[in-house]
């Protein structure tokens, strides 16, 4: 998850998205033996289907008010359902807004430090679903440009989840967007049904800072990424 496209200026909140029947206010039996934080974009994607083809990952969505939101969320069910996986969804749109309130201008991401918030939001989860194990999607890209991808900071988080007996784990992290292509390649991660646009639309837009990278990662890849959906 990058941080770095939070300083793009936003017009207006998404349209408030109804309780989705996902959306667990209490925890339910689970058989899943860890917890994937995923967000329909390339990275969550390729992870999905390689803990898929070993294990039980719980795909974990999470409103936060971000602009896409109901773009983000129909992917990843799209996902999920190709692999037979129920993914749940949890709404902490009213937190985001209110903290996005706080800010003199409205964003596509409204929370600052949003791995930070996430990661401690899906602590809570997994705790309450019994799972000790956490995986996100964070590249080396992430790295550059989001202090909460960077070592010092996935080191000290890893420390403070060893203490609530969980288990933090990054396994992209030392890989590029272009090479995490390369791994949804051969593990056929049905691309089209990914979603990487901040503003929210039908199709991606094209030209967003998410938009511009994907484009990027899938050319240095040597993958098409021309018939993925863009508005021209």
């Amino acid at each position: 998850m990058n941080t770095h496209t939070e300083t793009a200026a936003i017009i207006r909140q998404p349209d408030p998205i109804s309780p989705d029947p996902m959306s667990l206010d209490v925890a339910r039996p689970t058989t899943a033996n860890c917890l994937l934080l995923i967000s329909g974009g390339v990275e969550s994607s390729t992870l999905l289907f390689q803990l898929a083809q070993t294990e039980h990952p719980q795909p974990v969505f999470l409103d936060y008010a971000q602009r896409a939101a109901q773009q983000e969320w129909r992917a990843v069910q799209m996902l999920s359902e190709s692999l037979q996986i129920q993914a749940q969804r949890y709404d902490l749109s009213a937190f985001g807004n209110s903290v996005g309130a706080l800010r003199t201008e409205r964003y596509h991401v409204p929370l600052p430090h949003r791995n930070f918030f996430a990661i401690a939001a899906v602590a809570a989860i997994a705790s309450n679903l019994n799972i000790q194990r956490i995986v996100i999607g964070l590249s080396a890209d992430d790295a550059q440009v989001d202090t909460c991808s960077r070592p010092a900071f996935q080191n000290a988080i890893t420390n403070t989840l060893g203490t609530l007996n969980l288990q933090l784990e990054t396994p992209l992290i030392h890989l590029s967007k272009a090479a995490i292509i390369g791994e949804g390649n051969r593990l056929h991660v049905p691309w089209k049904k990914t979603y990487s646009c901040l503003l929210g639309r039908e199709k991606h837009c094209g030209f967003c800072p998410q938009c511009q990278k994907r484009r990027e990662a899938f050319a240095q890849a040597g993958a098409n990424d021309q018939d993925l959906g863009y508005n021209r």
